[in-house]
């Protein structure tokens, strides 16, 4: 039965969880537009676009972690309604964006240190991958700034103008790909180039549409959000949460880049039908990731109360959530495959290289990386980031890796074609062997990472020390 208590906490968080859902969405479709845009241009478009966005956000996803420190921390302030510190955290928050936006800029303003990945490539593609990304530095510090305000905002259940601005955004990336990728009046045709103008321009108006809205909101007023002085003390805070997150999206960025250049190996149609897989489980990962924030800025703002109880029950609700979410996404996988791959392709090759994996190993994947990604983000409402990180290396680094290339590439190949019969016999031994041995590295973390959350809620609610911190 459900009780008003419960419904009160489904509320919260479904109605957090859209907003952020949305604006997750919008951040991912400025790489779509610019593929599906550039792909008009040209092939050479094209290819710079589809090679210096990889770069990007590698980059970019490497650095979040550091900032989405921001969340539990702010959120657990706002719990103890010590709303002058929150102004501090996020200010010290914006310096990090600042200082990190230099760190990445060194990667994105001297790219050679990319171009050993990309072999045998036109000195043109390499030209313009080299201005694309000179140009996307100075987008970075605005991207990285927005996002202390984007943490901001999740912390304190505040997000609907923050989806607004959003999706203002992704009508302006369209209009300014428009402009400079094809050309208008007196502006002449830029290509890739123009995507990346257009990326700066987009990412500054957001910027300054964001600080717009949390200095005239009354909401934003008791926090006093100015930029203050760099705090040693608090910058300590948010990087011993920080780093481990921006390990664990690093180990997860570079994981998928590590197997599509194994899977590459096994010729043009293999690599193919891994991007599909991939870019659907990307796609898919949304979900989790919105119900990750809003529950877990929930959870952390009833530790801040020191209501362990209410956080306790808010944490399971979206366990629960996430798990059905989960369940219906891999049904809705499995019912749909073949109108999915019919989105991405027409080519019967790739089509009967992906089909069985699509119907048994991808929803598998998505139903255990939901759970693991969600028992992760419960963990850092405890300020608990270093366990996830290490469990992330473990699972996809060792498990999904190195145990994908053993059995795919490796001396364990004889005893892998067997199990690579039964599940995806049409499929490339590599694939298979990779995205298993993944779902299977997926499995133990969830397992694993929930053992850990329950012992956690267990020493809170007896008021023992943390010893996982």
């Amino acid at each position: 039965m459900i009780t008003e208590k419960k419904r009160t906490i489904f509320k919260k968080i479904l109605g957090q969880f859209w907003p952020i859902l949305i604006t997750q969405i919008v951040s991912v479709s400025y790489g779509l537009i610019d593929t599906i845009m550039s792909g008009h241009s040209s092939k050479e478009d094209l290819a710079v676009v589809a090679l210096s966005s990889s770069i990007y956000v590698t980059v970019f996803v490497s650095l979040i972690g550091v900032i989405n420190s921001l969340i539990p921390i702010i959120a657990n302030n706002f719990g103890k309604k010590e709303y002058e510190a929150i102004g501090v955290y996020w200010s010290q928050g914006v310096w990090i964006a600042i200082l990190l936006s230099f760190v990445g800029s060194i990667f994105l303003y001297f790219p050679n240190i990319w171009f050993s990945f990309f072999e045998n490539m036109d000195e043109n593609v390499y030209s313009n991958i080299t201005s694309y990304l000179n140009i996307l530095t100075f987008a970075l510090p605005a991207s990285l700034i927005f996002r202390t305000i984007y943490n901001l905002c999740a912390s304190l259940s505040r997000f609907k103008k923050l989806m607004l601005i959003s999706i203002l955004s992704v009508i302006l990336k369209i209009i300014f790909n428009f402009i400079f990728i094809f050309g208008y009046s007196y502006i002449p045709k830029m290509g890739a180039t123009g995507a990346a103008l257009s990326t700066v321009i987009v990412t500054w108006l957001n910027l300054i549409l964001a600080f717009y809205f949390i200095k005239t909101d009354v909401f934003f007023a008791k926090f006093k959000l100015t930029i203050y002085k760099p705090k040693l003390t608090e910058i300590k805070e948010l990087l011993k949460i920080g780093l481990p997150m921006s390990g664990s999206y690093l180990v997860e960025v570079l994981t998928f880049t590590s197997m599509a250049i194994l899977v590459a190996q096994e010729g043009l149609v293999a690599i193919g039908g891994h991007q599909i897989i991939a870019n659907i489980a990307g796609v898919t990962y949304v979900f989790p990731i919105a119900l990750g924030i809003a529950t877990s800025s929930a959870v952390a703002q009833a530790i801040g109360a020191e209501n362990y109880k209410l956080a306790k029950e808010i944490g399971n609700l979206g366990l629960k959530l996430t798990i059905l979410l989960s369940l219906i996404v891999a049904i809705l996988i499995f019912s749909n495959k073949e109108n999915i791959i019919y989105i991405y392709t027409n080519d019967t090759l790739i089509k009967g290289t992906i089909l069985n994996l699509i119907m048994i190993v991808l929803p598998l994947f998505h139903i255990f990386d939901s759970i693991q990604c969600f028992n992760s983000y419960l963990l850092r409402a405890y300020k608990i980031s270093t366990i996830p990180f290490i469990t992330q290396l473990i699972s996809l680094g060792a498990i999904g890796l190195g145990g994908g290339w053993y059995f795919g590439f490796g001396t364990g190949v004889n005893y892998f074609e067997h199990i690579h019969k039964i599940i995806a016999p049409e499929s490339y031994i590599a694939v298979s062997s990779l995205w298993l041995l993944s779902t299977i590295g997926m499995i133990l973390s969830s397992f694993f990472l929930y053992i850990i959350y329950f012992r956690i809620t267990k020493d809170y609610a007896n008021n023992k020390i943390n010893l996982f911190k």
